[in-house]
């Protein structure tokens, strides 16, 4: 008699979820070549679709840095809510600026204090970004490119390094356009290690409306640069989507500190803040 065959305890996916999964592969691929996001947190959330379990939370998958994850000293906290930013109008000149992207225009405006989070040059660096947000305003945003965004947008933070350079912005329309020195932003760039290049570097920004609550000058700022003393800048996480052809030459991401509520010099042993230095 011919021998039967013993039952298996395996069975065969069906084929038509084989084929889902052969689907699903090439869109993951096709969205992260498009967009630029992390293809492991979308594999996670197919997984959680075919297996009925949860997918990770952000903070332990592939969405989040690996600087950024529990437990890793230097991390960037994912905080379920944020501090609601404060507002002025400054000089007859409104949060939301004279035009552009009010939206991003009030963000870079605020003027409210935190409690600075100390994290490392590298988890900020290491912050990625979908590319369908590079130049366009946020009201025109997809509803997952703002919530990955706003993941870590307005964290407050300190983060410490040197700095490249320190220069004047010119008008624009967060500033309605001012063209005085007391009107326009300071672009600060902040790199890990001393003489790098500010293509290495992080964008940090002084804001007008902060700006007269402290003793800072530009020319401050250059001598520190001269003596390549080591800097701590507290501030508000902030992506900026306008300067993408900026990359490789004056910045090394789109992330920012904006705007930067404190600076600090580490001098003589310690840490002193930049007016108590000018004072």
């Amino acid at each position: 008699m011919p021998k039967r065959r013993r039952p298996t305890s395996k069975k065969r996916a069906p084929l038509s979820i084989s084929i889902a999964l052969l689907i699903a592969v090439i869109g993951i691929g096709f969205y992260t070549f498009s967009t630029g996001a992390n293809p492991l947190g979308l594999l996670s959330r197919i997984e959680a679709l075919f297996t009925g379990t949860a997918a990770p939370s952000p903070s332990t998958t592939g969405d989040t840095p690996p600087a950024a994850v529990a437990g890793n000293p230097g991390a960037l906290p994912v905080l379920a809510t944020k501090p609601t930013p404060q507002e002025i109008t400054f000089h007859g000149c409104p949060p939301g600026g004279d035009g552009g992207d009010t939206i991003q225009n009030r963000l870079k405006n605020r003027v409210d204090e935190g409690k600075y989070v100390p994290v490392s040059f590298d988890a900020l660096l290491a912050l990625t970004w979908p590319k369908t947000t590079e130049r366009h305003d946020r009201e025109d945003w997809s509803a997952e490119d703002t919530a990955a965004i706003a993941t870590y947008e307005g964290l407050p933070v300190s983060v410490e390094g040197y700095l490249a350079a320190a220069t004047e912005s010119g008008p624009e329309s967060t500033n309605c356009h001012g063209a005085d020195n007391d009107m326009s932003d300071w672009h600060v760039s902040l790199v890990k290690n001393p003489g790098e290049d500010r293509s290495l570097a992080i964008v940090t920004e002084t804001t007008p409306r902060v700006r007269p609550n402290h003793q800072w000058s530009l020319k401050a700022l250059a001598q520190i640069i001269a003596d390549q003393e080591r800097v701590r800048i507290s501030g508000w996480v902030f992506f900026d989507p306008e300067h993408p052809d900026h990359l490789g030459k004056y910045r090394a991401n789109l992330w920012e500190i904006h705007p930067i509520m404190q600076i600090e010099v580490y001098r003589n042993g310690q840490w002193n803040t930049l007016d108590d230095l000018q004072s």
